[in-house]
């Protein structure tokens, strides 16, 4: 296998794992819509509780999950153009040989 197989091999499964991340940010994303809720927002409409919101409404897990994807996508996006910077570069020197 060539090195530019391997490249195009290793970003076409990183593709399949940030299409497998965008599933998990739309799941996350909807529980963070049905689960969340703001101590803040609840403060600012004079809403008071009679005891502690539970833990799992800060949605913590949830919001880490979309983290971690946006931090891959940004990180898989300046690989790519580097990526396919090079493959074009090398295929103009191939071709004009």
């Amino acid at each position: 296998m060539s090195k530019t197989q391997k490249i195009v091999t290793i970003t076409i499964a990183l593709c399949v794992f940030g299409f497998l991340l965008t599933i998990c940010d739309f799941l996350a994303l909807h529980d963070i819509k049905n689960e969340y809720v703001s101590t803040r927002i609840l403060e600012h409409l004079n809403i008071t509780l009679s005891e502690d919101l539970p833990e799992w409404t800060s949605t913590e897990g949830e919001w880490g999950v979309v983290r971690i994807s946006y931090l891959f996508r940004f990180v898989f996006f300046i690989f790519c153009a580097v990526v396919l910077y090079k493959l074009v570069n090398r295929l103009r020197t191939k071709h004009q040989e």
